[in-house]
């Protein structure tokens, strides 16, 4: 949760530089090319910054960039609530994605399009999500499940229950271990 502006800038600076951009200079420059990344960062940013509003009770300006962000959400199919994902958010690509406002999701997430994070039932629990997982293409994540450190979810997989073991992958429907290369040992191989 960003409570101060250090915070909101050492975030930022940090998220920006997931999609590569080591400058603003730069950012602005994809974005007049409207190039994809320049444009879910345009999103990303203003999430962050309505979070920080929110939670620091600036009430005028968070029902200004809320405005601004609204625009956004409904211009890329977002549908991303504030406070629900720690630093290190990475959106793979523009086009829909739901998230259940009650959801939390770690650091360092990577998530496609066409996913959902929603609940489920009379009691509406929400699943939680640990660090550096990676959410595959049109994966829904269903339920009071709690999802460990580490884990890449398939393309189109249906996740209803929860996996506590850290670093393997899952895909399916309903979802089950496929492997014991999560995200950690796709990282690796990466550097």
């Amino acid at each position: 949760m960003i409570t101060d502006r250090t915070q909101l800038n050492e975030c930022l600076a940090y998220e920006r530089s997931r999609y590569g951009f080591k400058n603003v200079i730069q950012y602005w420059i994809h974005l007049f090319m409207h190039m994809e990344y320049a444009q879910i960062w345009q999103f990303q940013k203003r999430l962050r910054i309505t979070e920080f509003y929110k939670n620091c009770n600036h009430k005028i300006r968070f029902l200004v960039s809320l405005r601004k962000l609204n625009k956004l959400r409904h211009k890329y199919n977002y549908e991303i609530p504030l406070n629900v994902f720690d630093k290190g958010l990475k959106i793979m690509h523009i086009g829909p994605i739901l998230i259940n406002a009650n959801a939390h999701v770690g650091q360092n997430c990577s998530i496609h399009i066409n996913t959902g994070i929603v609940a489920h039932g009379v009691t509406s629990v929400s699943p939680t999500i640990g660090d550096n997982v990676v959410i595959g293409f049109g994966a829904c994540i269903i339920g009071g499940c709690h999802i460990a450190n580490g884990i890449a979810i398939g393309a189109n997989a249906l996740v209803n229950k929860s996996f506590e073991e850290q670093n393997i992958a899952i895909a399916g429907v309903p979802a089950k271990k496929i492997s014991n290369n999560g995200t950690h040992s796709w990282n690796s191989k990466k550097e």
